[in-house]
This record gives C-alpha cells, structure tokens and sequence, in this order.
C-alpha cells in the first residue's frame, strides 16, 4: 500500500539526470580516454545502481551488477557488455575525479529546483562536521593512525571526511590523509574557505561544533565577512567588552534558558587578545544532565549543565543562535545514514582516487533518496527500500516491455528508458 501513496517516484527522479549531460560531462573531462567497456557513464549508472541495491558493496559485487541481465536491461546496454573486477578496481583508481565531481554539482542544480523560495532560504544555514573512517593499514594506500594499537590487533588507518551539508546535500565535500588534519583547526577552515569563496554575497550562516575553536580560525571567517555559530568551552578566557542583555527579554531556548549575551575578545594561546570581538550566548539546560563518559559511570559523576555559543552575527536573537546550533546535530543524522546505508563505513576502493570518486557517488545517491524521502513523507530506511523497489518494479516494467508483453497497466507509473 505504501508504494500506491509515492508522490515522487525514484524512476523520476534517476530521469532527471539525462544521459546528454553525463556524455557532455565525459566528452569535457576525457572520461573516457582509453576505456573500451567502463566508460564514465557506465561507471556512474554501476555504482548508482549498486549503492541502492546492495547493503554491503565490494567490487567483485560489482562485477557480478554489470554483468547481469536487470542491470543492463535497466540501463539499454547490449548483453555482450562484460567486465571483470580488475577492470573496476583499475579504472576507479585511475579514472578522471572531475567527471564525478562536475556531476554531482549538476545534479544538486539540478534536484535543488524541486524545492520552494523559503526552504532554499533555509538551506543558507551549512552545517559543517568531519567523520572518520578505518581501514587495516596493509589495504589503505594513504591515511594516519591515531592512539595507540590495542594489544592482538592489526594496525589501522584512519581517513577524515569534512563534510558541508545544508539540509537537502552535501554542498562540499572533502578527504583528508594526512596526520595534521586530525584537529579541526586544519580540517574545517580548508573546507569553510572554499564555501566562503563560492558565497559571494555572503548569505550562509556557518555552524560548526566546538572541534573548531581556535581564535585564528574565528578571526579569518571575520576577515572574510563570513558569518558562523560555533561553540566553545565553558572555562575559555575572554575579556567582556560589554553586556548585550536585554532588560527583561525572552530568556526561553527551548531546552535551554539564556544566562548571558555579551561581546567580548578572546585569548589566544599566547595569551594576547583578539583584534575582533564575538558574541557569547550562555545558556543552560533547564534539567541537569548526566554527562559522565560511560567508563567512569559507577566512580565519579560530571553535570555539564551550561554551555556557550560563539558568533560573530550580532543582529541574531538568542534563540536564533540557540536554533541553529541545534540544527547542527542534522548533519550527525546524514553520517548516520551516510555509513548504515550507503556503506560509507569502510572502502570500496583504497587508491586516493578511487576513494573520491565513491565519495561523490555516495553523496549523489543520498541527494536522490534524501529527495525521496523528503517528498514521500519516510524514514532514512524505508526511503531506501522503497526506492531499491520502485527501481525493480521499473526492469520487470522493462522486461515486460522488450519481450513484447502488454506494457498498458505499467504507462501511467513507468516510463520505459530509450
């Protein structure tokens, strides 16, 4: 009954990215220089079509895809058409990255026009954050280990994804493989500069968690006339410059209750103060928590009940600094579906290439089904199922069609790819 209620339909959504402008694409980057079978193109339809349809990819799963009879029936490829999974693993680590990334900016043009005025103004609020993602040191190619190797266990590396993701995409993208990268203070000002740089007229609210927090990093987002919401330790020094509380104003944050609204100069590590003042909000939850790491529950209890919010916007409300960074944990919610979904959890391919080149694909399978969900009212899993079927539904459609079966009861839902 569930599919008898879609409103936007997963075949109509794959419609929306024309084969003309994957060819325009592959002619502009070389693509497909030197590939006889697995050009870009098919590339793209392979792990398009396996992200959604497999829940733990690899590429000799790859292999078994393209060689299938559904897989070309669905994208019209002739039967003689095979490939082996040496094949896969050495285009994905030498194929042209461009191809992919110029793609998937197409499609977020493309997808982006499906929503209104007021949610496109909701999507100037970027949510920025990193992940981290390990695999045995003897496979990945690049990367750094953190810590040390706990006793019986192999060595592991470790890469870092920075991600910008405005509630509807990811809107950049980056992979990180050196040690430096590890703090925050390297990782996000690289990917927040690009956006900066792509913001001319400087309409995006920034909002990063407190792994960011250097007074370097706040001063340069100012100098860019960039404006963020982050957060910052509660025993950070600062110098009050002066009280922006408001005599008798809305205390109320929700969960939270306004205890302070000053602007102020923040010490650095030397010891000396900013050149620019900020804003700080300080609130605290109206019912204590219990934040006691779970190793030392049982032995000691820690109560962090306040907590402060930084900025360099000085016409937000309270609330609206307090809102947005609540909105920041939606970021948290698409890394969560990013690695139980779509198998961002360990590498299909371990050369640095091919490593991207799955990065974008997987960010253009979410925005596919992150529309999908969106439009028919699901959950991140059932989003994905019912479009893994709806896909189905279309090759048996297809099936029916080419073996010169009666197509009549399938025109009004599929319409056949040519």
């Amino acid at each position: 009954m569930i599919l008898d209620k879609i409103k936007l339909h997963a075949q109509e959504l794959v419609r929306m990215i024309p084969d003309e402008d994957l060819s325009r694409l592959a002619r502009e980057t070389h693509v497909d220089y030197y590939s006889k079978v697995l050009s870009g193109e098919r590339m793209f339809n392979l792990l398009l079509y396996a992200f959604v349809n497999t829940d733990r990819m690899s590429q000799r799963r790859l292999e078994v895809m393209f060689n299938s009879q559904q897989f070309k029936a669905m994208f019209n490829y002739a039967e003689c058409l095979t490939v082996s999974r040496s094949s896969i693993s050495t285009r994905l680590s030498k194929m042209d990255v461009s191809f992919f990334e110029k793609a998937y900016g197409l499609i977020y043009g493309r997808l982006s026009e499906l929503y209104t005025e007021r949610e496109i103004g909701q999507m100037y609020l970027i949510r920025v954050d990193s992940s981290m993602v390990a695999e045995a040191c003897n496979k990945l190619k690049k990367g750094f280990t953190i810590g040390k190797k706990a006793k019986g266990r192999e060595d592991r590396k470790q890469l870092k994804y920075t991600v910008a993701y405005d509630g509807f995409a990811a809107k950049l993208a980056e992979v990180f493989d050196e040690p430096k990268f590890v703090s925050e203070d390297v990782a996000m000002p690289a990917v927040l500069d690009a956006l900066v740089k792509a913001d001319a007229r400087h309409r995006n609210l920034y909002v990063m968690d407190r792994g960011l927090a250097s007074s370097a990093s706040f001063e340069a987002m100012s100098d860019s006339e960039a404006k963020f919401v982050g957060r910052i330790k509660t025993n950070r020094g600062m110098e009050v410059v002066r009280n922006l509380m408001e005599e008798g104003g809305d205390k109320d944050l929700g969960r939270l209750e306004l205890v302070d609204d000053i602007e102020v100069r923040l010490y650095t590590k030397t010891k000396e103060k900013t050149k620019r003042t900020f804003r700080v909000v300080k609130a605290r939850f109206k019912e204590p928590r219990d934040t006691t790491r779970p190793a030392n529950k049982g032995r000691v209890k820690r109560v962090e009940n306040d907590i402060y919010f930084i900025t360099n916007d000085f016409g937000l409300t309270p609330q609206e600094v307090a809102e947005a960074y609540r909105r920041r944990w939606d970021i948290e919610a698409f890394f969560r579906f990013l690695k139980q979904e779509l198998n961002f959890s360990h590498f299909l391919s371990v050369s640095e290439n091919g490593i991207k080149i799955i990065l974008y694909m997987t960010l253009i399978t979410a925005m596919l089904i992150m529309i999908y969900k969106r439009e028919n009212g699901m959950g991140y899993d059932m989003a994905k199922f019912c479009f893994r079927t709806e896909m189905n539904d279309w090759v048996t459609a297809l099936a029916v069609y080419f073996s010169g079966g009666d197509v009549e009861s399938f025109t009004s839902r599929y319409h056949i790819r040519t």
